[in-house]
């Protein structure tokens, strides 16, 4: 399964990603994997969840990023949940290649039952029709 956090720039969305990845690592069975651009909400997160920084590795487009996310599962069978704090500073890539990467990890989600929630800067009212069949209401 795949969710979407789609909201204005400033609207809260990384918080409430926390929040549910934080719930989510006491509720759920599974490893939880938190992604993001930068260290500063490290420390936020609770101690279970594996936090990766993507500012150490070059990742020119979601072809790239898919490479990545399979990496992380191939090294860990037991996760069970992937965050993304706001995919597009973390890939410099263009909304076509996104719906293609979309499709790509939703084939992941099912044949390794990982639910991936990320968050994305937009307008919901305005979003490609791609995209709202994920968007989280």
């Amino acid at each position: 399964m795949i969710r979407i956090i789609l909201d204005k720039e400033g609207t809260g969305k990384t918080k409430r990603l926390i929040e549910q990845a934080n719930r989510a690592a006491l509720e759920d069975g599974g490893d939880i994997v938190y992604i993001d651009d930068n260290k500063h909400h490290m420390y936020e997160l609770n101690y279970k969840i594996r936090f990766i920084d993507t500012s150490d590795f070059v990742i020119n487009d979601f072809c790239v990023f898919h490479g990545f996310i399979c990496g992380i599962i191939s090294e860990n069978f037991d996760i069970s949940q992937i965050y993304i704090d706001d995919i597009f500073k973390i890939v410099k890539d263009t909304m076509d290649s996104f719906d293609n990467f979309l499709k790509d990890i939703d084939d992941l989600s099912k044949r390794f039952n990982i639910t991936f929630t990320l968050t994305l800067n937009g307008d919901p009212n305005t979003a490609p029709e791609f995209l709202k069949k994920y968007v989280l209401i």
